[in-house]
């Protein structure tokens, strides 16, 4: 297999979940994969933390056909977790050529039950770490391994009880389109994808039950659909696409207002 090049995945913590669907279908495509996870998150949520499968991950990637793979366990709401995360991966995979931000901090919670501290660790996760490692990615980017790409990850229409998330993927948003502008002329693309709703563990049997009925096409998505987009953006062919956010959710945009 020819290398495509090396990437950095963020958020691949669980077997079951976007960023590691989206580092198992890179691997396939010939790219070298560092990925990163934060499993004392895992541990607050309901699917909880199960720490063999980001270990396991670095093994299944170095089989799909990775001829590099690395991994770091890493805080990012830390301001230097940046330059620690890109030190890391250019050690064991070489100059990176790719990001792909798909790390998210999202408890829940309506405007009723913020608090300064709660909001800031969503800014801190979703928001900042975000602009720090494409600002990392754009001063590191060696134009001679090939064309860069960032792919971010925001969401759809804010929901009740996800108001700080929604806000901070809003920026996220917005950061995305800003970022296209500047970073054309480095031959970076940038673009950000919108999962809709997908099938990571998350959901009791009874919202997955009435998601998949009102689906367009019947179902919630999959990790292997949106890992599908982010590896057409990654590749040759996605090259004129940047400075969009993209829909990879079965249509779940057009029942929107």
């Amino acid at each position: 297999m020819i290398e495509t090049g090396s990437v950095i995945v963020t958020g691949a913590s669980r077997k079951i979940g976007i960023g590691s669907e989206v580092a198992r279908r890179l691997a396939t495509d010939g790219w070298s994969v560092f990925a990163t996870y934060w499993r004392p998150y895992d541990e607050t949520m309901t699917w909880g933390s199960a720490p063999e499968e980001a270990v396991a991950l670095v093994d299944e990637l170095r089989s799909l056909g990775a001829p590099r793979v690395g991994a770091l366990e890493v805080d990012l709401a830390d301001p230097a977790a940046a330059v620690a995360v890109f030190d890391a991966a250019n050690a064991a995979v070489g100059s990176v050529r790719a990001l792909i931000n798909v790390h998210t901090f999202d408890p829940g919670g309506g405007l009723l039950d913020m608090t300064a501290e709660i909001l800031d660790r969503h800014w801190a996760v979703n928001v900042r770490s975000t602009a720090l490692l494409s600002r990392e990615f754009a001063i590191r980017y060696d134009s001679s391994t090939g064309p860069g790409r960032i792919v971010n990850f925001v969401t759809g229409p804010p929901q009740r009880g996800s108001i700080a998330y929604a806000t901070t993927k809003g920026a996220v948003h917005w950061m995305t389109l800003s970022a296209g502008a500047e970073l054309a002329a480095r031959g970076i693309t940038v673009n950000a994808v919108d999962p809709g709703p997908n099938d990571t563990g998350w959901m009791s049997p009874q919202l997955l039950a009435q998601l998949n009925t009102e689906a367009p096409f019947g179902r919630v998505g999959r990790p292997s659909d949106t890992a599908a987009l982010v590896a057409f953006l990654c590749s040759d062919d996605g090259g004129w696409i940047s400075g969009q956010v993209l829909h990879s959710d079965g249509g779940w945009s057009s029942l929107r207002p």
